[in-house]
């Protein structure tokens, strides 16, 4: 049994692929986490995934509902990612991954599987 660590961008074109190679590793016996946004902690959790959230304050994805702009974790994100990535390692810290999984939009996977010395692939999605 691995245990794999899924990054995904919490958008539904990013989660919906994702959520199903995920539940087919579950189904072969492999072990998931999987990082997202709250919105998405039902669908992860409901596949049999250990459910992962971004800090609130990093979240880098969404917009601020009134204004449209991003929100501020964006500009962080950008100007301080070890924040954005310290905050992931910090979550998962004391599990040892065996690779990682994510989306060809996600930021930083490249560092985090290099800090956490993981294979990593990335997953297509085509329209």
């Amino acid at each position: 049994m691995s245990l794999v660590l899924f990054l995904s961008a919490p958008f539904e074109s990013d989660v919906q692929p994702n959520l199903g190679l995920a539940s087919e590793l579950i189904t072969r016996g492999e072990k998931v986490t999987f990082f997202s946004s709250d919105e998405f902690k039902q669908p992860i959790e409901e596949i049999g995934a250990d459910f992962k959230a971004y800090n609130k304050d990093l979240d880098v994805f969404g917009k601020v509902k009134d204004t449209g702009k991003p929100k501020p974790g964006l500009i962080t994100a950008l100007l301080e990612p070890m924040k954005f990535i310290d905050d992931i390692v910090v979550q998962i810290r004391g599990l040892k991954f065996d690779y990682a999984v994510f989306s060809p939009s996600y930021p930083y996977a490249n560092i985090i599987s290099q800090l956490l010395g993981i294979p990593q692939t990335a997953l297509g999605v085509s329209n």
